[in-house]
């Protein structure tokens, strides 16, 4: 039987994959003239900061990482590639929201250069999510113990941090239901990642 972190961390890929869908969408379509909308934009920009970057990846690193080092060193240049995938999407998420705000301002160059980095954002992000799914994954499956795979699930559907009163699923859902909310019917999420 598939451990059940497997399908926590899988059900966090698709709502980050969707988020990230959104967001190349609004490029694709501002490029096309549509107008800018920032409040969705910024509501994005806040999900990705405040939910994959601060809850969801910190957690692949201590938990389900941590664990498969422990384990075997089969996948030892794989994890530090990922983590450091994951040290880079904070830079590049600060980048875009101070190109957000400076295109919001009205600066043409801001403009272009959120666009660009939008797209490499959400193309990184999609090749580390499907890298984790399809390489990582498999041998996390392999070489694992049941109380490791226990282990990791609780630390994933943690939904309280008791040292500062912090709900991150609850937080990470009300974000998701904004950008559900100022989202242009239809957003098409449905689309695959490399649509």
């Amino acid at each position: 039987m598939r451990p059940e972190a497997i399908q926590i961390i899988k059900d966090e890929h698709l709502a980050i994959s969707a988020v990230l869908y959104s967001l190349r969408y609004l490029v694709r379509e501002m490029r096309k003239g549509a107008g800018p909308n920032f409040a969705l934009l910024r509501a994005i920009l806040d999900y990705i900061v405040s939910y994959p970057d601060r809850w969801h990846h910190p957690k692949e690193d201590k938990y389900l990482f941590a664990a498969v080092k422990r384990r075997s060193h089969d996948a030892d240049a794989l994890i530090r590639r990922l983590e450091r995938e994951h040290e880079l999407g904070y830079p590049m998420i600060e980048r875009l929201k101070t190109d957000l705000i400076a295109f919001q301002r009205g600066d043409a160059q801001a403009r272009e250069a959120f666009f660009d980095a939008a797209e490499r954002y959400a193309e990184l992000e999609w090749e580390h999510l499907r890298t984790e799914e399809e390489v990582f994954l498999p041998i996390a499956e392999r070489v694992l113990t049941a109380e490791d795979w226990a282990e990791i699930a609780a630390a994933f559907r943690e939904n309280d941090n008791p040292l500062f009163g912090i709900k991150p699923r609850d937080e990470a859902e009300a974000l998701y239901q904004r950008i559900l909310a100022l989202a242009p019917a239809p957003m098409g999420f449905g689309g695959a990642a490399g649509d």
